[in-house]
């Protein structure tokens, strides 16, 4: 048992590391090796199948050669976002340093669901949020998490924006009693091009596609001003609560970034909640030439900001910063086995409490490494 366990598992014995140094090496090789020369090989969906047996996985004890012909056409066959005639769907070529931190993440193997699984990993998450909230401008009372893509952060900030309204409006818990009879009063406003994850939340929320209402954009594919006021306006004639307003700061089929200052101010005279989906243009914060694009980012609620995007972070890395931490509240649960309520009284922080998820991978450190260069995106 001695030796299986120092073969396939990394330990603190020189054999165990040695065999991971061997492994990680000769997987570097076989990765460069096999990555192909051109952004795509041209494979149907139908000619893939064929490279992929449906009994691929090796049996216990297999050949070394069999694993290492799957490897191979999985790389050979995968497109190669780094190339530059890749016209890049969503997704970016990630830098070097980030790659080798994904090594270290996966070996050290954490979860940041509590401290007692990721005792550094936590503080350095902590540090990231608050030096990334105050790059944001956001005031002291901030907090965020980090989250799998801009579609968790989105449904997070309409989340808290419901469970806020909700307790202001009627004094209910929703956590607590579900959603209120009138729930179906509700309703988000967000441009006619904004994510389809608007429409994704509103769905989960228990709220429906119907509360969406889309307001028109103007030649540039930026929310009107005067068409939100006229759409909260017509709300409030349909005796309707408009609980928050969506602004974009980078939209995914045009790059376009709303008014936020205001569209803030509107949403503020109109008593919503104002989350900003930053997932694209959340980058222009670093960039010297072009961050007062999204000036008025500071004014938001919550925000989302994708790291897998402009800032060439590897899959998934997302984040989601929240204007007041308190709010944070209504998510917030209890377990005796993971995060009991004297670890808050003794300064033990746990993560799960402003997550949605459970266990979650430590997230690439290397994306505040690489903010600090100075480079412009």
């Amino acid at each position: 048992m001695l030796g299986l366990f120092d073969t396939d598992f990394l330990t603190q014995s020189e054999p165990s590391k040695a065999a991971y140094r061997r492994l990680i090496s000769e997987t570097a090789q076989l990765f460069a090796e096999a990555l192909p020369d051109r952004p795509y090989r041209g494979k149907s969906a139908a000619e893939l199948s064929k490279l992929v047996s449906s009994d691929f996985l090796p049996n216990p004890g297999g050949a070394p050669d069999d694993i290492e012909q799957i490897l191979r056409s999985v790389v050979a066959n995968s497109i190669l976002v780094s190339h530059p005639a890749t016209a890049a769907h969503l997704h970016c070529p990630p830098l070097q340093a980030a790659l080798v931190a994904e090594i270290v993440i996966s070996a050290l193997n954490q979860s940041m669901d509590s401290f007692d699984q990721a005792p550094i990993a936590t503080i350095v998450e902590q540090k990231m949020m608050r030096w990334l909230c105050g790059q944001a401008g956001l005031p002291a009372t901030v907090d965020g998490t980090f989250t799998t893509g801009g579609t968790q952060s989105n449904y997070m900030g309409l989340l808290l924006a419901r469970d806020a309204f909700v307790r202001k409006q009627w004094n209910w818990s929703v956590q607590k009693s579900g959603l209120p009879a009138a729930a179906n009063r509700l309703r988000i406003l967000c441009s006619e091009v904004a994510h389809f994850t608007v429409e994704k939340s509103a769905s989960q929320l228990g709220l429906g596609t119907d509360s969406v209402v889309r307001v028109k954009v103007d030649e540039h594919f930026r929310m009107k001003s005067a068409a939100l006021r006229d759409g909260l306006r017509d709300l409030q004639d349909q005796g309707l609560l408009p609980l928050a307003v969506v602004a974009t700061a980078g939209t995914t089929d045009f790059g376009s970034i709303d008014p936020l200052r205001d569209v803030s101010c509107i949403a503020r005279e109109a008593g919503s909640w104002l989350h900003v989906d930053a997932a694209y243009g959340g980058a222009l914060l670093f960039s010297a030439a072009h961050r007062e694009k999204i000036a008025g980012l500071e004014l938001a609620d919550s925000l989302t900001i994708d790291f897998h995007k402009l800032f060439w972070q590897p899959i998934p890395c997302s984040a989601f910063l929240l204007r007041d931490a308190s709010h944070f509240d209504s998510i917030k649960l209890y377990a005796d086995y993971l995060n009991p309520e004297l670890h808050e009284d003794e300064g033990i922080p746990n993560l799960v409490t402003t997550s949605l998820l459970t266990s979650r991978p430590a997230s690439n450190p290397n994306d505040r490494m690489y903010s600090g260069t100075g480079a412009t995106p």
